[in-house]
């Protein structure tokens, strides 16, 4: 008959090796990150970058504005070009 050995290793089952996979993940990519985030060179590129995408962005809500009121320009000359034929 079988019987268990209290002294053998235990096994590891596929959930407990998830798990130390997914700390180890986390450690290497949160060291990764904090190293990025501490670099002098990297700080100075994400700031540099971030301007350059807000002055698009504002430049391109600039130019959504003007072309709405060219827009409402017309709109309002249309109108007032057939005020006689809505009454």
């Amino acid at each position: 008959m079988w019987e268990p050995n209290p002294a053998a290793a235990p096994v590891r089952t596929s959930a407990a090796n998830n798990g130390r996979n997914h700390l180890i993940t986390g450690l290497v990519a949160g060291a990764a990150i904090t190293w990025l985030l501490t670099n002098r060179n990297v700080q100075q590129g994400i700031t540099n970058t971030a301007t350059k995408a807000w002055g698009t962005v504002r430049g391109e809500m600039e130019e959504l504005k003007e072309r709405v009121a060219d827009l409402q320009a017309e709109l309002d000359y249309y109108r007032s070009q057939n005020k006689d034929d809505i009454a």
